[in-house]
């Protein structure tokens, strides 16, 4: 699949991944139908994000069809139209506990999406 890449500070390419597969039971896989660009891509592309990590396919602000979920996923299953959140959160650390889930403590967790883990600027 086609990817659009963080590779430093300006320097962005399409690039052929592959696809992705589930690698945490909380995992989803989503096909993307429609995506846009985000002020927060434009901050990466500028350097203003040093949690950004060369080698990411940027975007977060994206919707599209489950198309596989892990085995922890509940609320959602495959052929579902989804939107997808930027945030990623683990549920049950203090921050996400009281509803701030852009500081959750998990690895993945905060803005991650399109930051440290694959985003949506992609097939």
């Amino acid at each position: 699949m086609l990817g659009y890449v963080y590779r430093g500070k300006g320097d962005f390419a399409l690039e052929e991944r592959e696809k992705p597969v589930i690698r945490d039971p909380k995992d989803a896989i989503v096909k993307v139908s429609l995506a846009s660009i985000c002020t927060s891509d434009l901050h990466i592309k500028h350097g203003s994000v040093p949690r950004a990590v060369p080698g990411i396919i940027v975007g977060h602000e994206m919707v599209g069809i489950v198309e596989e979920t892990g085995s922890q996923v509940c609320r959602v299953k495959a052929g579902d139209r989804v939107t997808v959140n930027v945030e990623t959160w683990c549920g049950e650390c203090f921050f996400c506990q009281h509803g701030y889930v852009n500081n959750c403590t998990d690895p993945q967790g905060g803005w991650a999406l399109g930051c440290r883990i694959d985003g949506g600027q992609a097939e």
